[in-house]
């Protein structure tokens, strides 16, 4: 197995048919799919799924195909860096924001990034977060922000920060005319959410089963702009933070309820790629631009309703030289 044959496998998953990923590497079918048979005799297991329709991955081919895309990324970028033989902060970093995160962080970021290491080139890809932190898995994003239910440490992760959760939108009738409304009075409230996959989807219906109750959920939306359009015609509610609607013209008019009883939290960490070994150096310098740039946006006043991390909170020892400093573990 070497990375050609990585390389081929990757096409062969990305495009679901041996014709198809023949056509993209202008090799033949034939040639492709002797090739994965090579691979799968070398690993001594079952790779791919042939049938009809197409090709797919089994388990273990799911788990290769994860791993592979980490290394092919990691082996152009090493070549790259022999090549150019530069010993400065560079290198393309794609770094994955859900809706909510990118409409605040992404043009502080990519600011950010450009003046304090013009050598890096950004890559930012805006998803809900349920696609994002597939993307992360799947090995094609180098640093996430994760939405977590809680803030307990994990491994290559750095907690950002926490906000509550608020109803967005009119209910019919209205429960409460104040700026509260409890859990168990949006129990027959019509909701649309994201899917089933979405870390916000879980939280919701993970509460109001804490509470004995069922969320009445009319509709999965994988859109933040349309999950607002929706409230704001009053055909149902969402539940977002109140960043999401930082400014729209009348926020009183659409509707913008703190849940109680119980508030309602989530969780959003700094997440690289892998756990395994430590990010290379334009990897670490972006994540730690992240912390820095959230950090700035809240004392500005410019990302209300977020509670920053103690980590976040506490700037940086060494600044910008320590993405540099960190160079020195990226071979481990």
């Amino acid at each position: 197995m070497d990375i050609a044959h990585l390389r081929e496998f990757i096409a062969v998953v990305d495009s679901g048919s041996l014709s198809r990923a023949a056509l993209a590497l202008h090799v033949s079918q034939p040639a492709v799919s002797h090739r994965m048979a090579q691979l799968e005799t070398a690993l001594g297991v079952q790779l791919l799924e042939r049938g009809p329709r197409g090709v797919r991955p089994t388990a273990p081919g799911q788990a290769l195909y994860r791993d592979a895309q980490q290394l092919v990324r990691q082996f152009d970028r090493l070549a790259r860096d022999v090549t150019d033989g530069r010993d400065h902060v560079h290198g393309p970093v794609a770094v994955g924001l859900p809706t909510t995160v990118a409409a605040r962080l992404a043009p502080a970021l990519f600011s950010w990034t450009t003046a304090t290491y013009p050598g890096i080139h950004l890559q930012l890809f805006e998803s809900m977060s349920g696609y994002i932190h597939e993307l992360l898995l799947a090995g094609r994003l180098d640093v996430a922000a994760v939405h977590r239910e809680d803030d307990a440490p994990r491994p290559a992760e750095v907690p950002l920060y926490s906000e509550e959760l608020y109803l967005i939108g009119q209910p019919r009738p209205a429960p409460r005319a104040d700026d509260e409304v409890s859990l168990a009075e949006l129990r027959k409230v019509p909701l649309v959410t994201p899917g089933e996959r979405s870390n916000l989807r879980t939280l919701v219906d993970r509460a109001f089963a804490a509470q004995g109750l069922n969320p009445t959920i009319v509709g999965d939306v994988e859109s933040l702009g349309t999950l607002l359009r929706i409230a704001e015609r009053g055909e149902a509610c969402t539940i977002l933070p109140p960043s999401a609607v930082t400014g729209h013209p009348d926020p009183r008019a659409l509707g913008v309820r703190r849940i109680v009883d119980p508030a309602l939290q989530r969780h959003i960490a700094v997440r690289t790629g892998t756990d395994r070994y430590e990010p290379r150096a334009a990897v670490a310098a972006v994540r730690q631009g992240i912390v820095e740039v959230t950090r700035r946006l809240a004392a500005e006043g410019n990302w209300q309703g977020i509670r920053l991390s103690a980590r976040a909170a506490a700037p940086h020892p060494e600044g910008r030289g320590a993405a540099a400093g960190e160079r020195g573990s990226d071979a481990r």
